[in-house]
């Protein structure tokens, strides 16, 4: 089935994603179209500041390289990729949204740059940051900035969220304890916990790295999880860990 300019658009998009650089040619197979229908394509996406040219290439913007600032979010990309793929299938029109700071739910903000009709609140500055080229309305949850995450916390961030009333929350963890999600950091955990109590769904993004880690604190009870989205179902061992009624969801 032939794709239309949006749907080709995006996946341009995802596969430099996951390529770093990609030359015309190569998009021009891969997509069945010509090199002039791909270098209008990559046209669009550079005025968004998505993608730049480079010698019969295309490359990520400096935004995009620059918001992978630390070890942690370079590891396991493919699979978070994948992950924010798949969660874009449950995102409806004109839905309110709440990414956290999650290096996967980063993934799934640069794919939503090619919305325009959705209302994101994020206390991630970086999501922010990308989300800023889109025509979808942003919220920042501003406050005291924490450089480890790149995003604001605290009673000010905590203050502005407690006032929402959102459709989907998308989450990260560090891990999994016997009773929910669990992460590292306390500041975080007030945060994912106010929001787990303001958005009518609530979905974790986490690559199966994460499965058999736990982190200090567990910010949610499973039953306040409407589903876990990993790049892989989990193996029978793994499934045991968890309660029969949590829902993973996984393409595979």
């Amino acid at each position: 089935m032939r794709l239309s300019s949006e749907e080709r658009r995006n996946k341009i998009l995802h596969e430099v994603m996951n390529q770093k650089e990609v030359s015309i040619n190569n998009l021009a197979a891969k997509f069945q179209v010509t090199t002039e229908t791909i270098r209008k394509d990559v046209g669009f996406l550079q005025e968004k500041n998505l993608l730049a040219k480079k010698h019969g290439s295309v490359e990520l913007t400096k935004p995009f390289l620059e918001s992978e600032f630390s070890v942690k979010e370079k590891q396991q990309m493919k699979e978070k990729n994948a992950i924010a793929e798949k969660a874009l299938a449950f995102i409806p029109q004109n839905a309110s949204l709440y990414l956290d700071t999650s290096t996967t739910v980063l993934q799934l903000a640069k794919l939503l740059v090619m919305r325009n009709d959705l209302t994101i609140v994020t206390n991630s500055l970086q999501i922010s940051q990308i989300l800023a080229t889109s025509d979808n309305q942003v919220l920042l949850a501003g406050g005291q900035f924490r450089k480890k995450s790149n995003s604001y916390v605290g009673a000010w961030t905590l203050n502005a969220l407690q006032s929402l009333n959102l459709d989907l929350g998308f989450l990260g963890c560090d891990g999994f304890s016997k009773t929910g999600p669990t992460i590292r950091s306390y500041q975080e955990l007030e945060i994912k916990s106010t929001v787990i109590a303001h958005c009518k769904k609530n979905m974790i993004l986490c690559d199966s790295s994460k499965i058999g880690n736990q982190g200090l604190y567990t910010f949610a009870d499973f039953q306040d999880i409407d589903m876990v989205l990993a790049e892989r179902q989990l193996t029978e061992d793994e499934r045991k860990n968890f309660p029969d009624e949590l829902l993973f969801y996984s393409q595979d």
